[in-house]
């Protein structure tokens, strides 16, 4: 295998950098909680304890091999082996004083990717696991899933490290039969997630018609697309170092020789590593900032209508299911009250079930929220400022105002964003112009 110094240094900054941040997340997650192995902290249970530390040791592997290997390549410098044409040095010319730490340094490397490949064999089959989960529940430990995953992890716990055992006596060999052995195995596993993504949209609709919790849907959503982005560099990770090695075992290395393609595919392939190793850090440790804001996600159910298609202000027809439910609340703010004076933002998020995008407040969309409010003795009474009326609200396309379904005489309760409220009684009527939402008088 071969390799520039320079190649390998993207891979120690990498390494350094991601080291780094892994520590600023552990600690803003529960303050290094998850690595003790007491049942207590947000993750308890021995096996994931035996997961996180599997997927913290292939880490710090990586970074000691990177640095260490870097570091030699850089002191050995290159030969020349032909006018004008520079190549790095075999690990066969290398001084003894630094041919010595390469055996060690890829038994090193070779564990850490042990330890990589039991981290992502833990995972896909615990996915299986949730994603074949009938109408019986089924626990973890007896299922068939957990025992491919020990098989799995045994096979690679052994396989690796016994690669570079066997292929030790050729040391320019041995670490392409370690590239060969892991990317391989890596891009299995890969190939295999893609049933997981396959079958992830439906677990996500099962989970929401079984009345699942908004934070566990939104978290189950997250985790899609973070694993789809995932496999991608998985890919990214695993396809050219196969390439390399495939090249490597090989009599003739055409690949490995040229200056470009040899670090062009070593760079891809860190790119691809530590990319991927950031998503699974976000995926084993979430981090959820409306908890730690002291925000809650509260589900509103819609209202039952009759008819079959909701006017919203923007004119769009909407069917009843796609009407925003979900809203975002401060823990400390009371449902049933509410202040002109308070800051209205945190607690007005609403979320299409159907399509979760938020779309800024001056983008010509106007918003409305419905709040409860208490029985009044006198129903002609108009509500207190500040409350908004449970009544639907349809867009007139003809008048172009603000009317409701059922005409009762109350006053309409408009968002907070629209700055004047102007009572609407039978000679007055509610216009809503432009982006910035400003209420126009017109007299009958």
């Amino acid at each position: 295998m071969s390799g520039s110094p320079t190649a390998y240094l993207l891979w120690s900054i990498l390494a350094c950098l991601f080291f780094c941040f892994l520590i600023f997340h552990l600690w803003n997650y529960d303050r290094f909680q998850c690595l003790r192995w007491s049942q207590s902290g947000r993750q308890p249970g021995a096996f994931k304890r035996v997961m996180s530390y599997t997927y913290i040791a292939t880490l710090i592997f990586l970074m000691i091999f990177t640095v260490a290997f870097t570091f030699i390549k850089f002191r050995e410098g290159y030969i020349i082996i032909s006018e004008r044409t520079l190549y790095p040095t075999p690990i066969e010319l290398y001084s003894q004083s630094h041919k010595k730490w390469i055996l060690p340094l890829l038994f090193l490397f070779s564990a850490a990717w042990a330890c990589e490949l039991i981290t992502h064999w833990e995972e896909l089959t615990f996915w299986l696991f949730l994603l074949h989960q009938g109408p019986k529940t089924r626990r973890w430990f007896d299922s068939w899933e957990f025992r491919v995953w020990l098989l799995g992890t045994v096979v690679a716990g052994v396989g690796m490290p016994l690669t570079t055992l066997i292929s030790r006596r050729e040391l320019d060999t041995c670490q392409a039969w370690i590239f060969l052995v892991g990317s391989s195995a890596s891009t299995a596993t890969t190939l295999l997630f893609l049933y997981v993504l396959v079958r992830f949209p439906q677990f996500i609709r099962r989970v929401k018609e079984d009345g699942g919790e908004p934070s566990i849907v939104l978290r189950l959503v997250m985790f899609y697309q973070l694993n789809f982005a995932r496999v991608l560099f998985r890919f990214l990770f695993s396809l050219p170092l196969f390439v390399l090695a495939v090249d490597g075992v090989q009599g003739y290395h055409s690949i490995n020789q040229d200056p470009f393609w040899s670090d062009f595919l070593i760079m891809l392939g860190g790119i691809g590593c530590f990319v991927s190793s950031f998503i699974t850090l976000l995926i084993f440790f979430p981090r959820s900032l409306t908890q730690e804001l002291g925000y809650t996600t509260t589900l509103i159910r819609p209202p039952i209508v009759n008819k079959s298609q909701i006017t919203v202000p923007d004119g769009r027809h909407v069917s009843p299911k796609h009407v925003p439910v979900t809203i975002v609340r401060s823990a400390s703010a009371h449902t049933s009250e509410f202040s002109q004076g308070d800051d209205t933002t945190p607690e007005y998020e609403p979320e299409d079930s159907a399509n979760i995008t938020h779309a800024h407040s001056c983008d010509g969309h106007t918003r409305m929220r419905r709040q409860a409010r208490e029985q009044i003795q006198d129903e002609e009474a108009p509500p207190a400022d500040g409350q908004y009326i449970d009544t639907p609200y349809m867009f007139d396309r003809h008048s172009g105002c603000l009317v409701r379904s059922h005409s009762d005489g109350l006053a309409i309760g408009l968002h907070p964003y629209v700055r004047d409220l102007i009572v609407c009684n039978q000679n007055v009527s509610c216009s809503v112009t432009g982006p910035n939402i400003s209420i126009a008088n017109r007299y009958m």
